[in-house]
């Protein structure tokens, strides 16, 4: 059995080497993967200080990624242990898989991540429908909340600017556009 979990880690968790998988079953339309960290220990996000003092432990089963037209649910064994220095505010704390999974979320990193990009490109209710296509189900607004969620695009400095205004309505409401002329294509024919 072992030599079957081994390339499962490899196949599943390239990401994440400190994953190790515990089991695997499948009963028709849910894959049941069965994980837990190798790391003895783990460091208390308050202070930063190292811990392997468990306090206790129970399961999270995160979505991942569907996987040959399946749904993957992770059976997730997560320990809190408690946090060793004295002038710590958190007695104890949840470890986390780093780039699998964060705090409260039902949801994978890798399954939010594409969800995201099906989110960007489609949004609402035609980014639900073409997740419900791929097995993921979720709401239309879980979708917008996932595009809100994600952080602003930096804008680029520009080099050249042009300002242009403009009326809303004619003697009362104006407005004022600033363009970035050198990165816009000019509609006519070039002088």
């Amino acid at each position: 059995m072992n030599e079957v979990m081994l390339p499962l880690e490899e196949l599943l968790f390239l990401s994440a080497p400190e994953v190790a998988v515990v089991s695997a079953e499948e009963d028709g339309e849910v894959i049941r993967i069965g994980i837990r960290r190798r790391a003895v220990g783990a460091l208390c996000p308050g202070c930063g200080a190292w811990s392997n003092r468990v306090h206790g432990s129970y399961l999270r089963f995160p979505a991942d990624l569907p996987r040959a037209g399946r749904r993957v649910v992770l059976s997730l064994h997560v320990r809190r242990f408690a946090c060793t220095a004295t002038s710590c505010k958190r007695r104890t704390f949840a470890e986390q898989i780093p780039g699998l999974t964060r705090r409260y979320s039902r949801w994978t990193e890798r399954l939010r991540s594409a969800l995201a990009e099906v989110d960007l490109a489609l949004a609402g209710r035609a980014g639900a429908r073409i997740a419900d296509v791929f097995g993921i189900s979720v709401s239309r607004g879980t979708v917008l909340r996932l595009v809100d969620a994600l952080p602003e695009p930096r804008p680029r400095t520009p080099r050249v600017v042009g300002v242009d205004e403009y009326a809303m309505r004619k003697g009362r409401v104006y407005g004022t556009v600033l363009v970035d002329v050198a990165d816009r294509p000019t509609s006519g024919p070039a002088a």
